[in-house]
């Protein structure tokens, strides 16, 4: 599927506006870029999502780890922030829509995807789409997800209200062009909100660690869950400040919950 050049120009205009964006205002930054791709696609709603991986549990978590943290609204309806909040509690609790299920397990990679082809019919008639998508007057929706590295990524929503027509893949495909360049730019705003990544990826024993400190938990309580020495808790607890770069747990878990 082909891009007008119109298209095209505008976007690669974008894209050196951009880059003279201050790299300390990432709301500056998600504001001009959903600006600018939804007047490209007619959209009138959207939202950045952080989604940070803090655990490694795949065979008790559906979201395999996997939560949302900071989030920006292009456009933001009056019902947002409450329909954010509770999104974010049943996430935390373990308990994912059909949406979120399917994208979890395709994490790690870019991907932008249509509502409709991302979910399955009956998908429409639950609760989720009726009082999160439709109680909010939000009919439509197209993904473009990035990630940073296999622990962070960035979810790009574009929504159509309820006087709109649904997204064409021609609308998918303009809204991936203009956003798998700007990799160094998805990096930037992570960082601008305080979720620095780690040098080097955490191994699944790091990940468990991390879990419980972020939970609260002593290490002697951390050693006992996972099996380990006291001495070899500590040890990873120091790996971890090390690979974040951080000296303390409060640094730590500032970090990972994107408080700035």
């Amino acid at each position: 599927m082909r891009i007008d050049e119109d298209t095209q120009a505008a976007i690669h205009l974008l894209w050196d506006e951009m880059a003279e964006l201050p790299a300390s205002a990432p709301e500056v930054s998600l504001n001009k870029l959903f600006t600018a791709i939804s007047a490209l696609i007619d959209s009138r709603h959207g939202l950045w999502l952080s989604s940070l991986r803090l655990a490694d549990d795949a065979d008790n978590d559906p979201l395999l780890g996997w939560r949302a943290r900071s989030a920006f609204f292009h456009g933001e309806l009056p019902a947002d922030q409450q329909a954010y909040t509770g999104a974010v509690k049943r996430l935390d609790k373990g308990i994912p829509d059909e949406s979120t299920y399917n994208h979890v397990r395709r994490a790690g990679e870019f991907r932008a995807t249509l509502l409709v082809d991302h979910v399955s019919e009956t998908f429409y008639s639950g609760d989720h789409y009726i009082h999160h998508y439709l109680g909010r007057g939000i009919t439509d929706r197209l993904f473009v997800v990035m990630p940073v590295n296999e622990d962070v990524e960035s979810y790009f929503m574009f929504d159509r209200l309820r006087d709109q027509p649904d997204f064409t893949p021609q609308d998918l495909e303009i809204a991936s062009y203009a956003l798998r360049s700007l990799g160094w730019l998805n990096r930037q705003i992570h960082l601008s909100y305080g979720q620095l990544m780690a040098d080097a990826p955490l191994t699944p024993t790091e990940r468990g660690v991390l879990k419980h400190m972020l939970a609260g938990s002593a290490e002697k309580n951390i050693a006992e869950a996972m099996g380990q020495s006291p001495h070899t808790t500590h040890q990873y607890v120091k790996t971890l400040f090390r690979k974040f770069n951080v000296r303390s747990r409060a640094e730590l878990t500032a970090l990972w919950l994107g408080h700035s």
